[in-house]
C-alpha cells in the first residue's frame, strides 16, 4: 500500500490491510518517513521510501498567476466543462507541477527500488500517489487506487483529454503525460492511461454518493470502516447523554473542524465561532468538539463546547450524536453516513472533493450545505434546528445508512481483489 505523508490517506486503506493481513497476505505499507511512526502504529509492517514531500511550498499557486481566480481550481465536472481552455491548461499543469510532482518525485525512485526488490502480487495506491502505479508498471505487478472519494482526478484527466483532442497539434501539451511519461521510461515501463485510473479501484462511496457523470470503470465499492489513529474512549462516552443522571438526554452534536485546523486558532477559528455561536442557541444540546490526534489533552478556548474527543473516537461518538456539523472531510462525513446522522456541511475552499460529495448528501435528503460566506451564527442556527427536527432529513440519513450497510465489508472483498490482482498480474514491465 502505497500513500504519501498524508495520514487520513493511510488511515482510509487501514481496515482493507487489515481485512488483507486476517486473509493470510503480507501487507507493507510504503511511505514517506515523516508518517512512519503513525503507520506502524497501525499494527502493520512499515518501509520508509524516499524522502518527506515538501507539498507546502508549492502550494499557493496564485501567487504564480495573478491573473486567474481560486475557482479556476475547482475540480467539479460542472466547472471542468466551463473553464476556457486557457484557464483549463493553466490549471491542470499547475495541478501537476505542484501537487502531483511536488509529493510523488520525493518517493518514487526508491518506491520502484522497493517493489524490483520485495516483488509485491498488488500494489494498491491512494489517487494522488502516483508513483504506486509507476512502481508496479515497472516491475510488472498488478495495481490499483484506493478511492477516498470522489474521483475528481480521474475525471478531470478524462476532460482533460477531451478538450485537448480538439486542440491544435502544436498546442496539445500534456503535463501529466510528460512528466510521468519520464519517469516511467527511466524504469523501463511505457506510460499509459493506467497511471492515472489503475488496473482497476476500490472505493468507500456507496453508490447512491457517486457523482452523475463519473468517467471512470465501476470501482469495487467497500464498506466504510472508521479508522483515526490509536484511541481510548473516554468514560462519558461509554453511555448515552444525560443516562447518569436519570434525566431527558440533550440532543448531542459533534462539530468536526479537523479540516479548518480550528484547535490552532488559525482563520478557520472565526468561521467555528460563528458555528458554535448558533448551536449554542439551540435549547438541549451538547456540543463536542472532535480535535486532531493528540490534541485531546490541549484546551480549547472555544465557547459552547461541552466535551472534546480525538479523531480516533469518532466511530464511538457519532452513534450517540443527533447531528454533525463538519468542514467536509470524507472521513467524517462516511462515519455520520454510517451511523444515520443528519449533516450540515459547509465546505472548506481547499478540500477539493467536499462540496461534490455534500451536494450528493443534499440531494438524498440527509442533511445540508451552508456556503461559508453564509456561515454565521442565525444561519447555523437555523439550519442546525430544522436538521435535527424534520422527519424527512432522518429518513433520508437513514436510507444513506442503509447503502452504507449494504456495502461489502473489506474481508468479503479478499476474494474479489485476489482475483482481479491475478488478471493483471504482468500487466508492466517486469524488471529484468
Amino acid at each position: 500500500m502505497a500513500t504519501h505523508a498524508s495520514r487520513s490517506y493511510l488511515y482510509s486503506m487501514v481496515p482493507l490491510a487489515w481485512a488483507l493481513r486476517a486473509a493470510g497476505h503480507e501487507v507493507r505499507v510504503a511511505t514517506q518517513p515523516a508518517l512512519v511512526d503513525a503507520a506502524a502504529d497501525t499494527g502493520l509492517t512499515v518501509v520508509a521510501v524516499g524522502e518527506d514531500h515538501r507539498f507546502e511550498e508549492f502550494a499557493n499557486l496564485e501567487t504564480t498567476h495573478q491573473e486567474h481566480d481560486e475557482e479556476d481550481f475547482s475540480l467539479s465536472p460542472d466547472n471542468l466543462r466551463s473553464m476556457l481552455w486557457q484557464d483549463l491548461a493553466w490549471a491542470y499543469d499547475g495541478l501537476v507541477r505542484n501537487w502531483l510532482k511536488a509529493v510523488n518525485d520525493p518517493m518514487l525512485e526508491d518506491l520502484v527500488l522497493l517493489c524490483r526488490q520485495w516483488r509485491p502480487d498488488l500494489v494498491l495506491w491512494e489517487p494522488t500517489t502516483l508513483a504506486g502505479a509507476v512502481a508496479a508498471e515497472a516491475c510488472g505487478a498488478a495495481h490499483a487506487r484506493f478511492l477516498w472519494s470522489a474521483d475528481l482526478l480521474g475525471t478531470s484527466r478524462t476532460y482533460f483529454l477531451e478538450r485537448l483532442a480538439e486542440r491544435e497539434p502544436h498546442e496539445r501539451q500534456d503535463p501529466l503525460r510528460e512528466w510521468l511519461s519520464a519517469r516511467a521510461e527511466s524504469h523501463g515501463a511505457r506510460f499509459g492511461e493506467e497511471f492515472v485510473h489503475g488496473r482497476f479501484s476500490l472505493t468507500h462511496l456507496p453508490s447512491v454518493l457517486a457523482p452523475s457523470d463519473a468517467t471512470a470503470p465501476e470501482p469495487l465499492r467497500l464498506r466504510y470502516i472508521h479508522y483515526g489513529g490509536q484511541t481510548v474512549i473516554p468514560p462519558w462516552l461509554r453511555g448515552v447523554p444525560g443516562d447518569e443522571s436519570g434525566q431527558e438526554a440533550p440532543r448531542r452534536v459533534f462539530v468536526d473542524w479537523r479540516a479548518a485546523s480550528a484547535v490552532t486558532g488559525d482563520p478557520g477559528t472565526a468561521v467555528l465561532r460563528e458555528v458554535l455561536g448558533g448551536l449554542g442557541t439551540l435549547q438541549d444540546v451538547e456540543v463536542v468538539l472532535v480535535v486532531p490526534e493528540g490534541r485531546g489533552e490541549e484546551p480549547v478556548d472555544l465557547p459552547g463546547v461541552a466535551r472534546i474527543v480525538e479523531q480516533g473516537a469518532l466511530h464511538a461518538l457519532a452513534p450517540t450524536c443527533s447531528l454533525a456539523v463538519h468542514a467536509g472531510g470524507f472521513d467524517t462525513l462516511c462515519a455520520a453516513g454510517v451511523h444515520g446522522v443528519p449533516q450540515l456541511v459547509l465546505p472548506e475552499p481547499g478540500l477539493y472533493d467536499a462540496g461534490l460529495v455534500a451536494d450528493e448528501i443534499v440531494a438524498l435528503g440527509a442533511g445540508a450545505t451552508l456556503h461559508r460566506d453564509d456561515v454565521e451564527a442565525a444561519s447555523v442556527a437555523k439550519e442546525a434546528a430544522r436538521l435535527l427536527t424534520d422527519p424527512s432529513v432522518a429518513r433520508g440519513a437513514a436510507l444513506l445508512r442503509r447503502e452504507f450497510a449494504q456495502t461489502p465489508t473489506p474481508d468479503r472483498l479478499v476474494e474479489r481483489i485476489e482475483l482481479l490482482t491475478a488478471e493483471h498480474a504482468g500487466g508492466g514491465t517486469p524488471a529484468p
